[in-house]
């Protein structure tokens, strides 16, 4: 299995049942355009789609179905009147810093004598220690209340009792085999045999869960309006499925964040978001996901986690807006740090991954921040397609993150190697750990074992999942207004992908310093403008005048008081008279090495072999190899000398230099080439190559 990944996308798209279309159009009122999109998430009764739309109402499920809600609620309460001391314990990252904010604003509300501890990711790492349980022991604290964290924490609670305190587990994430028994309670909605129809809330969610208990008489809208904006940053940060209660939570709450009435949230929104003059800042679960989270989680990765919780927690309008500057300072930090790991990270990657034997990325530094080696693994899994485990070792301990790909559950992996290991946890797709130097190689060993039968080549490839295909008629603000009922998007309920055939591209121009794409689309006389993020011109492939299947999310932009549809392209391939030429010339390609026989647009003369191998030159430094895609190299050569080079001729054209000794070459496909550039003395004649030889004679 080779380590490359094909930046090709495999589409799927999702199948419906026409009948539920035509039944939930009828009795719910919506168009067939709707119904058609709510049938392809797998919502095809009425009922569960009059279910799905209602987010306006207030119905959450009744917190007391979690188990030891009562236990929790009753120590709490009697905390609360006895002027106990309460610690809230929570964890570093979004949900974690989210989960110690609501809780810390009710209590304190009731009159709790209550303060928070948020452990430091380094030196501490997650979850309850032992050096911290001392601390709060000699601080005379009575009542410790977990959030986001705990639920693995058999012997720290143990200990807790021991030292004469008590402690309350509040936690979502996944129960080992035996749980807490010193705990005076444990809610967790994935405990065995849990009777609270949802599982999937984040930690945050529980923590409201409580709340929602200790105010059993309370209006709920109350506190939807006091506590959910905080809540959905937690949800969203943590990347948990809206759908159910999560769905409900986030409706409400991204309404509360539009009020912009926490102050440290404000203060964190002006300096990360800015709002034009004039024009409403309108926050959705992507400014969350992509302006607000990075923000907060910078202060545990790389700063002080307190400074992230406070602005969280404070009303004062210059304390939070300091605090707002520096979380931002922190982020473009975080960003350095980041790439510099990723850059050592591919090297060893180059040196240290087996391909032949290794299905799971297990990298380990000395000098790696272990704040920022999570983000990290995640990129390399989108690049690669392969779980990855990071590792950063001080003396002879280290500290890992962990991430996975759809259907390899890393911490079910962890689980099967945790004799290697010193601790671990975490959920399906991202996990960490601790572990002794010693233990490295047999740790990367285990794991590898455990996922060479479980990880398959069709689960690295990439997937564009589109809800359905659209004609051009349908491409209009009208149909692009409907979608918001759908909102909020996010996990396990994504923006639609739409899929348009055979659109002609009329126009290509580079926009944002040349890193993004902005194109004119034409379909049938109908013309749009998409925009493509991130894919800079040399990456693009296509040229105008090109017809493509475009997959994208379907958008409306506002500019200057005018509102036009817009495509964000997610993904495109070649099509219709672009695809059936791209045939054509893979079967000229075959029947040249085959029989030698070439058409004269096919056949390259002496121009065209130095401009390509010019081209080649400039794109991989000597001994270096590069991944060539064989078409839009062809066209880009075509582009950059002004000579016609056909995929056909480039393909010929890297036979001969292959011949020649002029490269070294690996071949996934027709299309797809790995070419080094070998280190030449003197010169060499290409008139002496004997393919081109026999292609020239086929002709005469």
């Amino acid at each position: 299995m080779n380590i490359k990944l094909k930046d090709e996308k495999e589409w799927l798209i999702k199948e419906y049942d026409a009948e539920a279309v035509k039944r939930m159009s009828e009795e719910l009122g919506l168009s067939p355009f709707l119904a058609r999109l709510l049938a392809a998430r797998g919502i095809s009764d009425t009922e569960s789609a009059r279910d799905f739309l209602s987010t306006d109402d207030f119905y959450f499920h009744d917190p007391y179905l979690l188990e030891d809600m009562d236990k929790a609620t009753k120590r709490i309460k009697t905390a609360i009147a006895g002027k106990e001391r309460i610690l809230i314990y929570g964890d570093y990252d979004v949900d974690g810093i989210s989960s110690v904010a609501a809780l810390y604003l009710y209590l304190t509300s009731k009159g709790a004598n209550v303060c928070y501890y948020i452990p430091e990711r380094v030196s501490e790492g997650y979850g309850l220690n032992k050096d911290a349980i001392d601390r709060f022991s000699a601080a005379h604290i009575d009542l410790i209340i977990t959030v986001d964290t705990g639920i693995t924490s058999v012997g720290e609670c143990a200990y807790i009792k021991q030292l004469g305190m008590s402690i309350v587990i509040t936690d979502h994430h996944e129960c080992p085999l035996e749980l807490p028994a010193e705990a005076e309670a444990i809610i967790n909605p994935k405990r065995p045999g849990s009777r609270y129809p949802f599982k999937e809330l984040a930690g945050v969610g529980v923590v409201f869960k409580l709340i929602c208990a200790l105010e059993e008489k309370a209006d709920i809208s109350e506190l939807c309006d006091r506590y959910l904006d905080i809540v959905t940053l937690g949800t969203i940060a943590d990347v948990m499925p809206l759908y159910g209660e999560n769905r409900r939570i986030v409706a409400h709450g991204l309404k509360v964040l539009n009020d912009e009435n926490n102050v440290g949230i404000k203060a964190l929104l002006t300096e990360a978001v800015p709002a034009a003059p004039g024009v409403p800042r309108n926050i959705t679960a992507s400014t969350i996901g992509f302006a607000v989270a990075p923000r907060l989680n910078a202060a545990g990765r790389i700063g002080d986690v307190k400074y992230a919780a406070e602005l969280l927690i404070t009303s004062n309008k210059l304390r939070a807006e300091a605090i707002a500057k520096e979380l931002c300072r922190l982020n473009r930090e975080r960003q350095a740090i980041e790439n510099s790991i990723l850059a050592e990270a591919a090297e060893k990657i180059k040196t240290e991954f087996d391909s032949e034997k290794d299905k799971v990325i297990v990298l380990a530094s000395e000098n790696w921040h272990q704040g920022v080696i999570g983000i990290v693994a995640s990129r390399i899994v989108e690049k690669y397609g392969l779980p990855c485990v990071l590792i950063t070792f001080s003396d002879n301990t280290g500290k890992g993150s962990a991430r996975s790909i759809a259907g390899f559950n890393i911490n079910e992996a962890f689980r099967e190697c945790k004799e290697t290991l010193l601790k671990y946890g975490g959920h399906e797709l991202a996990a960490g750990l601790s572990i002794k130097k010693e233990c490295f190689e047999d740790f990367k060993k285990a794991i590898n074992d455990y996922a060479f039968e479980k990880i398959t080549d069709e689960m690295r490839i990439a997937h564009i999942y589109a809800d359905s295909e659209i004609t051009e008629e349908e491409i209009d603000t009208e149909h692009a207004e409907m979608l918001k009922i759908l909102e909020p998007f996010g996990n396990s309920n994504p923006a639609p992908v739409f899929i348009l055939r055979e659109a002609l591209i009329e126009d290509i121009t580079p926009i944002g310093m040349n890193k993004h794409l902005r194109l004119s689309i034409e379909k049938s006389g109908k013309r749009f403008t998409a925009v493509y993020f991130n894919k800079t011109p040399e990456k693009f492939g296509f040229l105008q005048g090109d017809t493509a299947d475009i997959a994208f999310n379907l958008e409306i932009n506002e500019f200057r008081g005018n509102r036009t549809v817009r495509l964000n392209v997610r993904d495109m391939k070649i099509s219709g008279i672009t695809a059936q030429y791209m045939n054509r010339q893979a079967k000229d390609y075959l029947r040249a090495i085959a029989s030698f026989a070439v058409s004269k647009e096919n056949l390259p003369d002496m121009q065209a072999l130095r401009a390509a191998f010019i081209y080649l030159r400039s794109m991989a430094k000597e001994e270096k190899t590069t991944e060539l895609d064989v078409c839009k190299a062809a066209r880009s050569l075509s582009k950059e000398f002004a000579i016609s080079v056909t995929p056909c001729m480039l393909n010929i054209m890297l036979d001969i230099f292959s011949e020649m000794g002029l490269i070294v070459s690996e071949r996934y496909s027709l299309n797809e080439i790995s070419v080094g550039i070998n280190s030449i003395n003197g010169k060499i004649n290409i008139e002496n190559s004997r393919f081109l030889t026999k292609l020239r004679n086929s002709g005469k």
